[in-house]
């Protein structure tokens, strides 16, 4: 952005892996105010080792979070340690690639158990169609396997300085609560938002925008 297109100040917004570990979080990790690195965090955990004390669905009651961890984390797991074998499998099965991209986004949004209250089939039918012309559900699952087997991308005892802003959507999969999130963060807005999971984009893109405008007008 500022060496290439030769923008001096630029603004970036991710949800998922694009906020967290490799892009905006990243970027804004390198490019603290006026260059200088960014400030260590004293006793600020790593993300990874909050998640195991904190269950993954925080707002929620115990027996809730418990069967979260029970119930829905063996993607994770298979992602990680076996990602090509599963990978097979999908690619020469578009019934089966449908069944296993449809099920994440049944449980992980505002559906109450009915995708198509947040999703048409043709939403859903296009993004397993992606994933199908171009064989990106291989390449899809290697981060998973990164972050099982490498560093944690944030560095440990590093806190990102530049003004951030965070979207709470009541079903998202990861709710951190606010202090835990200012120890490594400049949180300077948090918004509660009525509805919506974790495909915040898909499910309220008015909110979604309206909440990222807000946040960026003054900062222009």
């Amino acid at each position: 952005m500022t060496d290439v297109l030769g923008y001096r100040r630029f603004a970036a917004q991710g949800g998922d892996w694009g906020a967290l570990h490799h892009v905006t979080a990243r970027s804004a990790l390198s490019r603290a105010p006026g260059g200088d690195p960014p400030e260590p965090a004293r006793g600020t955990p790593r993300p990874g080792a909050a998640r195991q004390r904190r269950p993954r669905r925080s707002a929620r009651t115990s027996s809730s979070s418990r069967r979260w961890q029970r119930e829905e984390t063996g993607y994770q797991w298979i992602q990680g340690t076996r990602p090509q074998t599963l990978a097979f499998g999908l690619s020469d099965s578009p019934v089966g690639l449908a069944a296993w991209i449809v099920e994440k986004f049944r449980t992980w949004s505002d559906c109450g158990g009915d995708v198509e209250r947040s999703f048409s089939k043709d939403t859903l039918l296009t993004n397993v169609t992606v994933y199908w012309v171009t064989g990106a559900i291989n390449s899809s699952f290697w981060p998973y396997y990164a972050r099982f087997h490498r560093p944690w991308p944030l560095p440990d005892g590093q806190r990102i300085t530049v003004p951030t802003a965070y979207a709470a959507f009541p079903r998202e999969i990861l709710l951190p609560p606010r202090a835990w999130a200012e120890r490594a963060y400049n949180i300077q807005r948090w918004t509660t938002m009525p509805a919506g999971g974790h495909f915040a984009a898909l499910e309220q893109p008015e909110a979604l925008a309206a909440d990222i405008r807000a946040f960026f007008r003054p900062l222009r």
